[in-house]
């Protein structure tokens, strides 16, 4: 079975959880509900999210300069990565499993929350949104191919969709113990996540390699979050490209783990 395991999903060549059934996709569901929560979350805030010049960076920069009337943030607990857009999107609605994870206005935008459901059906019509942002969320979830599918579904014509997600293993997840990360998580390979996108009908603009790990060793000697920055988001984007030929999905060696580790997608829901 190790052989095995090792030969489908800690290769990369398939996801971990995306051929579940209804009984472990609700186990994994349960389990991590309130794991984020769990790790500290809790005590944030919307103002205090430290991704917002990351965000732009990657993702916020490349959509068009027009309002969004309806808004989508799967997985956005307290909202704050709608700070950078907030005055140009009129109504938000969050898809968010924890009850600890939530904000009651976004300054003066109104946030309507909906708790989603194991089987990833999301509870919206066709083209509701024309804005989804879905950040770190995926890889906390099974069914992921089901889910970018209702993502695609519910993103109305000319819409957009922001995700960006780990795109390496983040480790061995069967039973082995991971500091400061959830019982449930890990990446999603690179090729299967914008498989994924595509086939959920939308057209990809940009994918970006991101979030180097060099990065964050750079901001902890420096006392910083490059992540909250425009200029430290360009380190990141220099870093991950001088060592994305390093990518791979699950390193067996110290030298192997010197890559990006995220991908940031934007993509549009053609008319």
């Amino acid at each position: 079975m190790t052989e095995e395991f090792t030969a489908r999903y800690l290769s990369g060549r398939e996801l971990w959880g995306d051929d579940f059934g209804p009984d472990q996709i609700a186990e994994w569901f349960e389990d991590e509900r309130e794991a984020y929560a769990d790790l500290g979350a809790a005590a944030s805030s919307a103002e205090e999210y430290g991704y917002s010049g990351f965000n732009r960076q990657y993702g916020f920069r490349h959509l068009p300069d027009r309002r969004f009337s309806r808004a989508l943030g799967v997985g956005s607990s307290f909202g704050g990565e709608f700070m950078p857009v907030l005055d140009r999107v009129d109504e938000i609605t969050v898809l968010e499993p924890s009850a600890r994870l939530r904000s009651t206005t976004l300054r003066e935008t109104p946030v309507r929350y909906v708790e989603p459901v194991p089987s990833g059906d999301m509870p919206f019509a066709d083209a509701s949104f024309d804005l989804v942002l879905c950040f770190g969320v995926l890889h906390h979830i099974p069914n992921v191919s089901k889910v970018v599918r209702e993502i695609g579904r519910v993103t109305a014509a000319d819409g957009w969709v922001l995700i960006c997600e780990p795109v390496v293993s983040m480790g061995d997840w069967r039973g082995h113990d991971r500091p400061g990360l959830t019982k449930r998580e890990r990446g999603i390979p690179r090729h299967l996540l914008e498989g994924a996108v595509r086939g959920a009908g939308l057209a990809i603009r940009s994918s970006l390699f991101c979030a180097a790990t060099v990065t964050p060793r750079l901001g902890r000697a420096l006392r910083w979050n490059p992540y909250a920055t425009r200029a430290g988001s360009v380190v990141d984007r220099a870093f991950s490209l001088a060592t994305a030929w390093n990518y791979r999905y699950h390193p067996v060696s110290s030298w192997q783990k010197l890559r990006p580790s995220s991908v940031f997608i934007t993509a549009r829901r053609e008319g």
